[in-house]
């Protein structure tokens, strides 16, 4: 798995240069984010105001670089960073936190189509780094700067999963930025708790924290305004593409929603067999034919305590 240095010392508009050898990587990508938006004229109309109001300036001079050689333009990339909230039913996921007396294991499938395994292929491992250490990691893809699946050594992990509820879209940050700047910002499992709970955001989601001790793990379960939390049972957590605290979920009739029980209750079967103590282990569970699904495009474990990621 390829891994790229991202170095925070650097101002905004200079961090992604190295990007200029990926040109033709990135428009592929971009390319493939904009099919699946599909008519995105009414985001080109609302995008300058968004833009200005609910994201932040080094972020939009990231995507501004980005931009000055691309083929697509400033709006068109900042359109598919904001994929998720726009787009998220073609988004699902499996994800699952145990300890095994040592560590915090954290492990999850991302679940998401696009053409040509596109995703898949170009997943690259991102090291933010500042004064020469990686403050966080993320496993992305190029010419994303937010953040699905983050990791900040010696404290925490998220992951999103998407989910859907009867509350209203909100203006508000993209929840991606929001996991980025809470692993940027954030110094504990607490502190990113809060964080991921309590900030408004564009649009639902449900969140998987864990941190580095036992009792640290959480789902989030998010709509724009509102949060709820869920806690290990039986030593361990997990989720996929449905509220279980909130009861104001809908039914959308996708193929995420349909699986996402059959997931959870065989994820459930697994751990309830054998505790998982390897990052080996959680990947042969993600990959049970009842869990890993054919959209499946990343699998990934975190280690909490020896701060490593394993790619499938």
């Amino acid at each position: 798995m390829e891994q790229l240095i991202i170095n925070l010392d650097l101002p905004p508009q200079s961090r992604w240069d190295f990007l200029q050898n990926y040109q033709s990587e990135v428009d592929v990508l971009i390319s493939y984010y904009l099919k699946d938006l599909g008519d995105v004229s009414f985001f080109q109309d609302a995008i300058d105001y968004y833009k200005s109001a609910f994201v932040k300036k080094e972020y939009l001079q990231e995507v501004q670089s980005i931009a000055a050689f691309s083929q697509f333009s400033e709006n068109e990339i900042l359109l598919t960073n904001l994929y998720y909230d726009a787009l998220k039913f073609v988004f699902g996921c499996t994800a699952f936190a145990v300890t095994n007396g040592r560590s915090n294991l954290h492990a999850r499938n991302l679940d998401w189509w696009t053409e040509n395994d596109a995703l898949k292929k170009h997943t690259k491992i991102f090291h933010f780094t500042r004064n020469g250490e990686t403050l966080y990691s993320a496993v992305s893809w190029i010419g994303f700067v937010g953040v699905l699946s983050g990791f900040k050594p010696g404290k925490f992990s998220i992951t999103l999963n998407a989910v859907s509820s009867t509350e209203s879209p909100n203006l508000a940050p993209p929840v991606t930025l929001l996991i980025r700047d809470v692993l940027e910002n954030a110094n504990s499992f607490e502190e990113a708790k809060d964080m991921l709970s309590k900030t408004e955001i564009a649009s639902d989601c449900l969140l998987m924290l864990v941190g580095t001790q036992a009792d640290e793990m959480a789902v989030i379960e998010r709509t724009p305004r509102k949060y709820a939390l869920r806690y290990p049972q039986n030593g361990h957590l997990i989720v996929t593409n449905n509220y279980r605290e909130f009861a104001n979920g809908v039914k959308t009739g996708d193929i995420l929603q349909q699986s996402s029980c059959g997931r959870f209750d065989r994820t459930n079967e697994l751990l309830s067999i054998k505790t998982p103590d390897t990052a080996a282990a959680c990947l042969e569970i993600l990959s049970d034919m009842h869990v890993k699904m054919g959209i499946t495009v990343q699998q990934m474990v975190f280690d909490l305590e020896s701060s490593s990621i394993t790619i499938q």
